[in-house]
């Protein structure tokens, strides 16, 4: 199974053939006088997925959690991902259940000091 990364990376490249053909179109049909036609948007649209798409290609031979895209776009494979996930999620009950361990004894020495 492919990461979250790998996919948006298919899919911006679809997505930025899509906007170069939208974008080639329009600049035939207009005789290359784009800048004051509705080409702009089109054109900004795919610039800035190419340069998302630059950066996700860029990031990929790293190790997950050293590139700027990671938090937005996870590059682990599931079951890592999965095997991270369940080791937080059981930290994380053994905290509260210390904190409630704490809660409950502290409750139990007032009490008694409280009856001295």
């Amino acid at each position: 199974m492919d990461t979250p990364a790998k996919k948006i990376v298919r899919i911006l490249w679809g997505f930025l053939i899509t906007m170069t053909t939208v974008v080639s179109i329009g600049i035939i049909e207009r005789g290359g006088f784009f800048w004051e036609s509705k080409i702009l948007l089109p054109m900004s649209l795919g610039f800035l997925s190419g340069v998302l798409l630059l950066i996700l290609i860029a990031g990929g031979s790293r190790s997950h959690g050293t590139w700027p895209t990671d938090n937005w776009f996870s590059r682990e494979v599931l079951f890592e991902m999965q095997s991270r996930l369940e080791d937080e999620r059981d930290e994380a009950n053994m905290q509260s259940v210390g904190s409630k361990w704490a809660r409950m004894e502290m409750e139990h020495l007032e009490s008694k000091h409280s009856e001295e």
